[in-house]
């Protein structure tokens, strides 16, 4: 049987930043230029020509869910989005105490 685990990985922030779809409850938003109205299996954004190659929920993601959304769509990283915010904040915090 398989199931889905979270795992953690080193990633580039920047990366992410750059390449990431947001899901949330009836549609999904492009991280990089902040287009909303995305269909959640879309390849690459519609506003700024983007590949996605990462995705983060904006809401919890229940295994059934991600099970179907990886089934869809095996190219792309499932991270945990509330992390990923959490390091942006760090990484912002750390910009302002440097200034």
């Amino acid at each position: 049987m398989k199931g889905f685990l979270r795992v953690w990985q080193g990633l580039d922030l920047e990366d992410i930043e750059k390449h990431l779809i947001v899901v949330g409850e009836l549609s999904s938003d492009c991280f990089a230029c902040r287009k909303v109205g995305i269909d959640s299996k879309a390849h690459t954004c519609p506003g700024c020509g983007v590949t996605f190659k990462y995705m983060g929920f904006r809401r919890h993601a229940d295994g059934g869910y991600v099970h179907k959304m990886r089934e869809e769509l095996p190219h792309l990283t499932f991270i945990d989005f509330e992390d990923f915010k959490k390091l942006i904040g760090k990484r912002e915090a750390r910009k302002l105490l440097d200034i």
